[in-house]
């Protein structure tokens, strides 16, 4: 875990909260209340977003995920996080699955900081099974033929996930790429 990244993004986290203050008084000063209406609105959809790191039982995990966020914007890539498990129940320690979640969405970022990039998103989506956890990043494929640096970059977080029954893998479909990886529950962890 990173917590100098980590620090960062809650230091850009204060100081929008404090831009989007000054914004929102400047408008109430200027009296231009329908201006306020439609700026909160913008500022609670950019909030949904970190709230959704909340929903996740794994500390290491929700923070690699408020980095992301961070991140995302320096780059100008849209992240959508899609999470419909707290993977409470994982057999794979916390930190591994956080330093896994950087590993991937890193090697993400940089595939996608080309300028050649126009469709800029990435979406990262958690599901359950009654056996094990999933984690889906899916982004547009690059327009270089080889991917073997991506897929180079991939492999210590298939490492880090083996010797808890997990699995990662690459898959390249319908002009996109996905990074899939699975975490068995705590009972499950032996069967896999």
């Amino acid at each position: 875990m990173n917590l100098e990244k980590l620090l960062d993004a809650i230091q850009v986290q204060r100081h929008d909260f404090l831009n989007h203050l000054q914004v929102i008084s400047g408008l109430l000063q200027m009296n231009k209340v329908d201006r306020v209406m439609d700026y909160l609105n913008q500022v609670c959809m950019e909030m949904v977003q970190y709230s959704k790191t909340a929903r996740v039982a794994i500390p290491e995990l929700s923070a690699a995920l408020i980095i992301a966020i961070n991140d995302a914007a320096m780059y100008q890539i849209e992240l959508v996080l899609n999470i419909t498990s707290d993977l409470s129940e994982s057999a794979v320690p916390g930190p591994v699955v956080g330093e896994v979640m950087e590993i991937c969405i890193n090697s993400a970022f940089e595939t996608m900081s080309a300028p050649e990039f126009e469709d800029r998103r990435i979406e990262v989506a958690f599901g359950e099974s009654e056996r094990k956890y999933t984690c889906r990043l899916l982004f547009p494929e690059p327009l270089l033929a080889d991917l073997s640096h991506f897929e180079n970059r991939l492999i210590p977080a298939g490492g880090l996930l083996s010797p808890y029954g997990g699995h990662l893998n690459l898959a390249v479909a319908n002009n996109g790429i996905e990074i899939f990886f699975t975490l068995p529950r705590q009972e499950f962890n032996k069967i896999i």
